[in-house]
């Protein structure tokens, strides 16, 4: 499968969709959610056309590796929540319930978040 140009994220980095910028480099664009789940709630994306962490992993340089952890702890600090707490997610695939086909992480903060996975029979 293909990295399909047309989705929002990618539409967001060509600037034909405004977002809100927390921080932004060479390589990676970080924004607030417009429809966010807690009071820090803000999408770090890479600008590679990557879909998921092994895509990138298998095929990003290691600049953009370096630079996508970099903005992770940054945009915490800058938002405040490094040093109350918060969340990293990046959900992969249909089993992760992956909506948007371009890697991103959702940084999450400013309350208490809760547990991170129900726990189920196996």
């Amino acid at each position: 499968m293909s990295y399909d140009d047309s989705n929002i994220f990618a539409r967001i980095l060509r600037g034909e969709i405004p977002c809100q910028k927390v921080f932004e480099d060479d390589h990676v664009l970080a924004f607030n959610d417009i429809n966010p789940a807690c009071p820090v709630h803000v999408l770090i994306i890479p600008k590679g056309p990557y879909r998921s962490i092994t895509e990138m992993a298998a095929q990003g340089k290691d600049e953009e590796l370096a630079a996508l952890l970099r903005a992770l702890g940054t945009v915490a600090g800058m938002t405040g929540v490094a040093d109350t707490g918060y969340r990293v997610i990046s959900n992969t695939g249909d089993h992760g319930h992956q909506e948007i086909p371009h890697l991103h992480f959702h940084l999450l903060g400013g309350r208490p978040i809760g547990r991170m996975v129900s726990r189920v029979d196996i």
